[in-house]
């Protein structure tokens, strides 16, 4: 299973609608993850209708800016180099210094296309009840690999831990919250390879806050591509 970056467990929002059916049922008293598949579906109501890679069996979320990507698996059949990855482009962090052969070859798959990319497996199957959908497919990480989804409480976002410190994260509440969607990058790999952060055009550099597991406040340095949707 996914290690998942530091996120706090608390949170309660409404179910609506967007669930599948028996959903409510299905996450018992984990309002974390119930919330979260709410959260998701407004997100994926604001943005256009996530395309489908059937090579990859994914389904396929945009930033608005065309520059980077959120994949998450939609069938346990299938090959896939990752059940959920943020893919980017790679010019603005070459142009910065990075060298990109001293990457780990894991985050390469798309270097030739001129993209990068961070992920992770999961360890569980789906199991569907109903129709097969961005929304239900969602879902499904939420209940089965429940370590992949937390909260970032000081931003009111849930996210996705694709990989130790590379998150998508997406607003608790968009009528509350000017960054709706962020693609979370953890900036050591590339300043390793030789980039100078400050340089990395299209993404925003600079220490986060964040909680760890008993609630202390601290920060991190971190990668950012914010947005707001509405």
């Amino acid at each position: 299973m996914l290690k998942r970056a530091v996120f706090t467990a608390l949170a309660a929002l409404a179910l609506t609608t967007a669930f599948a059916p028996n959903a409510e049922a299905a996450f018992g008293t984990d309002v974390v993850g119930a919330a979260a598949v709410t959260s998701f579906g407004e997100i994926l109501g604001a943005l256009p209708s996530p395309s489908a890679n059937e090579t990859e069996h994914t389904w396929v979320i945009a930033a608005p800016d065309g520059q980077a990507s959120f994949s998450w698996r939609s069938a346990e059949e299938g090959e896939r180099p990752f059940d959920v990855y943020i893919s980017f482009d790679a010019a603005p962090f070459v142009n910065a210094g990075l060298d990109a052969d001293k990457l780990p070859a894991a985050m390469k798959p798309k270097l030739p296309e001129g993209q990068l990319v961070v992920g992770g497996k999961l360890s569980n199957g789906m199991k569907y009840a109903g129709d097969v959908t961005p929304l239900s497919s969602f879902e499904q990480i939420a209940l089965l690999d429940r370590d992949a989804v937390g909260f970032h409480a000081p931003l009111g976002h849930y996210g996705v831990t694709v990989a130790d410190g590379f998150v998508f994260e997406f607003a608790e509440d968009m009528s509350k919250n000017d960054k709706d969607i962020v693609f979370v990058l953890d900036p050591k790999v590339f300043i390793d390879a030789g980039a100078i952060p400050e340089k990395v055009e299209g993404w925003t550099f600079g220490k986060v806050p964040l909680e760890d597991e008993w609630g202390r406040p601290f920060e991190a340095e971190k990668f950012l591509k914010p947005f707001d949707l509405e």
